[in-house]
């Protein structure tokens, strides 16, 4: 029954939108009944999110240049950008994610998504959805006095995942870019020597950057010359 209502609920949202929103990345897993199991849910408050695995596997929301799939938190539109599922990526995969992501969110929440630069959205005990904001809610380092105090009062979203679903807005992101405001993400304009640099030793900040962003990135690269060799190295490994 549930597995039917979600169905419809994804046939109800691509007829608002006239595209199919929700594309898996992936194919389901043949062993998904096995890799569910890992994920430690209640088979009973977490059935829904269960059947959402079963027919998806990993949704890309953040690959438009123009257009952003947002939810609504406390009256402020969120933009999204991956779904998790099961993945080689770590960036998109649900056990490397939370793994990654233990003691920093909440013990026996799940972080199901990521969101707004760096946010997560995570699954309660409960089955209730809360959003994880990076700048508020995770761990941070005080040179003096250690681990700061943890702010685990997280933002409630939608109470299922089925409301979840039903809350995500298709906005078109308006065309106001002033080039005055922020040079580091104008396509027209080469990054600053200190910030090539920080990508040449971060690379791995790469993997967390929405696709959308990561192509002008590859671009304003190749405006320089060291940017050139960087570029040709992060394509080769893509």
């Amino acid at each position: 029954m549930i597995s039917k209502l979600i169905s419809d609920l994804f046939l109800f949202m691509d007829d608002i939108f006239g595209v199919k929103m929700f594309t898996s990345k992936y194919s389901v897993p043949k062993d998904i009944d096995k890799r569910i199991t890992k994920l430690n849910l209640n088979t009973k408050i977490n059935h829904a999110d269960i059947e959402f695995l079963k027919q998806y596997n990993v949704i890309i929301l953040d690959d438009e240049a123009e257009i952003d799939y947002c939810i609504d938190c406390d009256g402020e539109a969120l933009p999204l950008e991956v779904i998790f599922g099961f993945s080689k990526e770590d960036t998109e995969d649900l056990l490397a994610i939370n793994d990654s992501y233990l003691d920093r969110i909440p013990e026996n929440y799940l972080a199901i998504a990521s969101l707004n630069y760096g946010d997560l959205l995570c699954l309660s005990p409960k089955g209730k959805i809360y959003h994880w904001g990076h700048e508020v809610n995770d761990l941070y380092f005080d040179m003096k006095g250690g681990y700061l105090e943890q702010d685990t009062n997280l933002k409630l979203v939608a109470n299922d995942i089925d409301a979840l679903l039903a809350m995500i807005t298709r906005i078109e992101v308006e065309d106001d870019y002033d080039p005055d405001e922020d040079d580091y993400n104008n396509p027209n304009i080469p990054f600053s020597d200190d910030s090539l640099d920080s990508f040449i030793k971060y690379p791995k900040s790469i993997s967390i950057t929405p696709e959308n962003k990561r192509a002008i990135y590859l671009k304003k690269w190749n405006f320089l010359k060291k940017g050139v060799k960087f570029s040709l190295n992060y394509e080769s490994r893509v």
